[in-house]
């Protein structure tokens, strides 16, 4: 089967999916450092901070789920599926840890407490995961023909249309691969809150 070149594209992209973020995490900070914050009362810094916290939180639960259902596999630098999942979060959406990466990137763009942020982290994950989501759902066609048609025809890519969801055994061993991501979560809080204490202190100057 002839790959279009999103799909081609997409090849690339889930191969370096873990270090393509780094240059552009790296370049947002020094950035944020030395930006003006858009809002600078005690009070909507507080609850910009607290609610980025919150939908971070969010986020990684929402990977926490999937992984018990996926597996393993998903820290795989190569695309493999055993079986299809069409179970927990993937009964409601196809691409749980997506949106679950999508909610963690967005309440850190709160936290950084500029409005620019927003949408540029939209147009990242725009310019980086549809081609992975186009590439992996080629492999998946093409591996579990039309079992997996009829499931992309009920169960929408990031938005759920349903909370039907269908339940299996959950199972908590694929949660030791998502202790990097837990801290990096960490690490990333550390970060974000001395980057505004850097930036209150730069505004008083």
């Amino acid at each position: 089967m002839k790959k279009d070149w999103i799909v081609r594209f997409g090849d690339f992209v889930f191969r370096h999916r873990d270090t393509l973020p780094v240059p552009f995490i790296v370049m947002a900070i020094a950035v944020l450092v030395f930006t003006r914050p858009s809002f600078t009362g005690a009070g909507t810094r507080l609850a910009l901070f607290g609610g980025g916290v919150l939908i971070t939180l969010l986020g990684e639960a929402v990977r926490v789920w999937a992984v018990g259902y996926s597996g393993g596999t998903t820290r795989s630098r190569s695309l493999i599926a055993d079986r299809l999942v069409t179970e927990g979060p993937y009964s409601i959406i196809r691409n749980p840890l997506y949106a679950g990466n999508f909610l963690i990137a967005l309440g850190f763009s709160l936290m950084a407490n500029a409005v620019v942020v927003i949408p540029l982290v939209v147009l990242y994950f725009v310019v980086e995961y549809y081609p992975i989501v186009r590439r992996e759902e080629a492999f998946l066609l093409e591996k579990f023909g039309a079992g997996y048609r009829a499931y992309t025809e009920t169960v929408p890519r990031f938005l759920p249309s349903s909370l039907s969801i269908k339940k299996t055994t959950y199972d908590p061993r694929a949660l030791k691969g998502e202790l990097w991501t837990m801290l990096g979560i960490v690490i990333m809080l550390a970060v974000m809150v001395g980057i505004d204490f850097v930036r209150v202190g730069l505004i008083k100057q």
